[in-house]
């Protein structure tokens, strides 16, 4: 799980490097969006690794992955209006990617240790 926290932080980094290269007129909406909704996936990420109760750890790595959704979601707008090149893009996804992998992982053990849990997805 560790790996995951780390994933999510080197997610987080990629998006402020980015970001710090968008237009001004960017500066106050898309900027703000991403960079937040990457430290929401790292914070929960994060929580859910350092709770030892099964119910919260599986309600904040689900919501971890439900937001890293949206932000793939916005990864595609961004690309779709110029504002990421497809380099940036690959670099992203491929993160996201392999974190989504390890949240869906992580999500699974914990509903196979307490078989009460629905799963999210």
């Amino acid at each position: 799980m560790l790996q995951m926290v780390r994933s999510a932080a080197e997610l987080a980094d990629a998006i402020f490097r980015l970001t710090a290269n968008f237009p001004p007129e960017e500066q106050y909406v898309m900027v703000p969006m991403l960079r937040d909704t990457s430290l929401t996936i790292l914070e929960y990420a994060s929580l859910g690794m350092a709770r030892y109760d099964s119910p919260y750890r599986y309600i904040l790595l689900s919501r971890a992955l439900v937001t890293l959704n949206e932000l793939i979601t916005h990864f595609v707008l961004c690309k779709r209006i110029g504002l990421m090149s497809r380099d940036s893009y690959k670099e992203l996804t491929d993160i996201a990617v392999a974190l989504r992998d390890q949240l869906l992982s992580a999500i699974q053990s914990v509903g196979q240790a307490d078989p009460d849990l629905t799963p999210p997805f």
